[in-house]
Order: structure tokens, then sequence, then C-alpha cells
């Protein structure tokens, strides 16, 4: 039996645009799966909206989305969003040893980002970096044994 821990983000209707950049950031498959197809009555105009999207990769990264807010019962009575800003002061942190292609997923993943902290050697000899996307995730990037 395998189990495994990933993040889950609610993109207030830019799901569908956010997967894709995460697909040609990390490589992977999307699936997308709407309001409509799972048979959940929507707001008009609501019914094309992402219920559950998902990226998954050879390397095993996971990232699952909606278009949606969290909220109790939203599956059954889903809440367009609405500006509520879901959580703060959280990060996506992407680890590995694997140099070539952790820097690629770095290098891509900083096209349209803002950069806080450049990838870089820190003191502990890992290479590190910091940035946010253009959906207002943050990345943190190591490279190295450390982990």
């Amino acid at each position: 039996m395998r189990a495994d821990l990933s993040a889950y983000i609610s993109f207030g209707g830019r799901t569908r645009e956010a997967l894709e950049y995460y697909q040609q950031s990390l490589g992977g498959e999307v699936t997308i799966e709407t309001f409509q197809t799972w048979g959940i009555p929507t707001p008009p105009g609501h019914e094309d909206d992402v219920v559950y999207g998902v990226l998954r990769t050879d390397d095993g990264f996971v990232i699952r989305a909606r278009d949606h807010r969290f909220d109790e019962d939203s599956n059954d009575h889903p809440h367009p969003d609405d500006g509520q800003e879901a959580c703060r002061d959280w990060a996506l942190c992407l680890n590995g040893e694997e140099v070539e292609r952790l820097t690629d997923c770095w290098e891509r993943l900083a096209r349209h980002a803002t950069i806080i902290e450049p990838l870089k050697i820190t003191p502990w000899g890992d290479r590190n970096g910091v940035l946010i996307d253009p959906f207002g995730v943050r990345w943190v990037v190591n490279i190295g044994d450390s982990q």
C-alpha cells in the first residue's frame, strides 16, 4: 500500500493555467475534472470550473488543485473565489540531489516569477533559492544532500 503527501491548492479560477505552467516547468501529466463532469450543481457560468485537477510527474511530484476555495461542503455547494485569501506563509519545497534536473525546474519556474532569493550556493553547501510564481505560490528549491 502506498500513500503520498501533496499540496492541494485553490487557484480562484486559474487552475488550468496554473497546472499547465507547472507542467511546462516540471514535466508530467495533467488531469482536469470539472463540476459539470462530476454532475455537481454550480452557479450559472461555473459548470466548467475545475473541481479537481492534478499534475503528476515521473519524479513523483504531485500538485492537486481546484478553482474554488476550500469550505465545509464545498464539493456539494461550490463557491466561486470571492477574493478571500486562502492561506498565508507557506511554500512548496522542492528538494533533491539531482543538480541538472532541479536546476532546470528552477529555471522554468523562474521564467515568469518574482525571485526572492536567487538560486545560489548556501553556507550549508547546498544550492537554494526562493521565488513566487505568477499564481502567488512561493517555492523553495534546495539542491544538495542536506534536505
